[in-house]
């Protein structure tokens, strides 16, 4: 190895330690952007470079080095957004938190040709802010950010992290699938964007159908349920009752678990479910007052209407002890089924 090799190696083994120190500050600074953002991140990895992999790198490109500060990854970081669209925002969060060396950091999506799907993540250059509030030993060192979607952040883990990027070591037949994977993936990354936009729409439409009172013909799904419950006059009249019955405060919580019950009761559309609403409410009501009459929770989830209106269904439609059992079977396990059947005959 040569000279110069090996001071640049003494030269990261002793400032190792305050790589360590600014790995911790931009890890925080990075979870608190997860954090306060409306983005939709998946997760955020950072690392040290460890000295096995400088020395290899040293040894492919130790002519590009002078010092070990013109290595700009010794630490990295990637950011990967559930969504594509999203990395121009995460960009801009990123560029309000720290100090980008915009002559070495380069937007990959701009050199976009058939085969370099796994190039289009962001790649900036950072420093933490000189503004007095760290120490100059850490404000001047570089480190990466990487900025992608999870569909890229794939890609480059099958590319790069797994070892398959020289295209001189793999065969053109693999070669090849992996272009035809590239479209794959670019595509799947458009497609995720679209389906989050309908989703989007879709949630809007039920929302505005419920609080309008027009939404009995909408099927029961999971976006519909959880904005029944949440947005419904009925059903907030009904959840307000339970709160003053009970003296407890009512939180709201999702409510996904009950679809396969719900489908099991017949409950198809929100028409079903307003119904069961309208026949079952006195005698859900009667059997929540005794389930909660020797207890003392103070805080009830949302998803209580839902529980004690199938379980009051249940009575009021003389469904048979089997038939009970089959139901509570849906989620649960036999012995914990056994207990509720017999709740239900106790509680009516």
């Amino acid at each position: 190895m040569q000279t110069k090799e090996n001071l640049l190696l003494q030269e990261y083994r002793n400032k190792k330690p305050d790589f360590e120190r600014l790995e911790i500050i931009v890890a925080d600074i990075l979870q608190d952007i997860m954090q306060s953002s409306s983005l939709h991140i998946y997760n955020i990895m950072h690392r040290i470079k460890t000295e096995q992999s400088l020395a290899g790198k040293l040894q492919r490109k130790g002519d590009k080095y002078a010092t070990l500060s013109d290595i700009t990854d010794i630490l990295g970081a990637r950011v990967v957004c559930y969504f594509s669209d999203e990395v121009d925002a995460l960009t801009k969060c990123i560029e309000s938190r720290f100090t980008v060396n915009w002559e070495k950091s380069i937007d990959k999506r701009k050199y976009l040709n058939f085969n370099t799907f796994g190039y289009l993540s962001v790649h900036y250059i950072c420093s933490l802010k000189d503004d007095g509030t760290y120490p100059p030993e850490l404000t001047s060192k570089s480190f990466e950010i990487q900025m992608c979607s999870m569909m890229q952040h794939i890609w480059a883990v099958l590319e790069h992290d797994l070892g398959y990027k020289t295209k001189f070591g793999i065969p053109n037949a693999v070669r090849r699938d992996f272009s035809r994977l590239a479209g794959l993936l670019e595509i799947a990354d458009e497609h995720v964007v679209r389906i989050r936009d309908n989703v989007s729409k879709y949630t809007k439409s039920v929302h505005e159908k419920i609080i309008n009172d027009n939404a009995h013909d909408i099927q029961i799904d999971t976006v519909s349920l959880n904005e029944y419950i949440d947005y419904s006059k009925n059903m907030r009249s009904f959840l307000q009752t339970i709160s003053n019955v009970c003296e407890a405060e009512i939180y709201s919580e999702k409510a996904d678990s009950y679809l396969e019950q719900l489908a099991w009761l017949k409950k198809n559309t929100l028409g079903d479910l307003q119904n069961m609403l309208e026949e079952n409410s006195s005698l859900a009501l009667r059997m929540i007052e005794k389930q909660l009459a020797m207890s003392e929770l103070d805080i009830l989830s949302s998803t209580i209407a839902i529980r004690f209106l199938c379980r009051a269904e249940l009575i009021h439609k003389q469904y048979t002890q089997e038939q009970i059992m089959e139901f509570f079977l849906l989620s649960m396990e036999k012995k914990r089924a056994e207990r509720a059947v017999k709740q239900v005959f106790e509680l009516k």
